[in-house]
């Protein structure tokens, strides 16, 4: 068995390989529960694609401790307010009704671009980034909706870095913090366990023996996953976020390849 700082330098030089094999931009973070073990240039801006959903769903549930909403709270959602993109909402009857709790579940375990902007519309854009600002997540903001292509060209862009999203990550692990309450972390983990879109980091792992809760995001150009890997007591949190990408299965492959990585490095393999 090799020893913790032989087994940590694999790691690193096996992540650097596939970083440097990578025709795009990638930055990374990951921790265990005793603090951080590698990053690249983790406070590094890019476009947030759907991982903004992450921060968007804590300051979701903040309001629903203030009660300023209700998980139970029933509602319909309009055809203008129907977006293209990931989702399934787009595809359902125009009267459906959803509780809140639907969308938020929607939002994370396939990344609904309508149930989001219906979030959106209940919280606002502002009290999403007082949350962030109250965190101290100091490279995230949310400019825009899901799918506006009007604002994506006045120059409206949702934001974050990996350092950012492995702070949202780490509140769900640390019983000492009062970020959120205990049922809205439950609920909030859950909800990433649930999660639908397994084609990254989770692609090559073995999920009857490691539990994982992630959440993607993509644009052209842009791959990104983050997540919280389990491995009996033992927990991994990580963000990769790739851009400048030519073509987007590059970064696919290359989260992949460290999802398996870091699985092995779990495991002590």
């Amino acid at each position: 068995m090799m020893g913790t700082e032989t087994r940590l330098l694999e790691l690193k030089e096996r992540v650097q390989a596939v970083v440097d094999s990578t025709a795009g931009h990638v930055s990374f973070m990951l921790e265990d529960n005793c603090g951080q073990l590698l990053e690249k240039d983790c406070d590094v801006p890019k476009k947030a694609a759907s991982l903004i959903k992450i921060p968007l769903l804590m300051a979701a549930l903040k309001q629903v401790e203030a009660g300023n909403i209700n998980l139970s709270d029933r509602m319909n959602i309009e055809s203008e307010s129907r977006v293209g993109g990931a989702g399934v909402i787009q595809y359902l009857d125009q009267d459906t009704s959803f509780t809140l709790c639907d969308f938020l579940t929607l939002m994370i375990t396939v990344s609904d671009n309508s149930a989001t902007n219906k979030v959106i519309d209940l919280i606002g854009i502002d009290s999403v980034n007082k949350f962030c600002t109250e965190q101290g997540l100091s490279n995230t903001i949310l400019e825009r909706k899901m799918m506006d292509v009007k604002a994506s060209d006045a120059g409206l862009e949702n934001r974050t870095c990996a350092r950012d999203i492995v702070a949202c990550l780490k509140i769900l692990l640390d019983p000492k913090s009062n970020v959120l309450n205990v049922e809205s972390k439950q609920l909030m983990m859950s909800m990433l366990r649930g999660q639908q879109l397994l084609d990254k980091l989770p692609f090559f792992m073995n999920l009857n023996t490691v539990q994982v809760a992630n959440k993607t995001g993509e644009l052209p150009g842009v791959e990104h996953d983050c997540g919280i890997v389990t491995f009996g007591e033992k927990s991994l949190i990580m963000a990769v976020l790739v851009d400048n990408l030519i073509e987007n299965p590059s970064g696919k492959r290359a989260i992949q390849k460290i999802g398996r990585i870091i699985e092995e490095y779990l495991k002590g393999s």
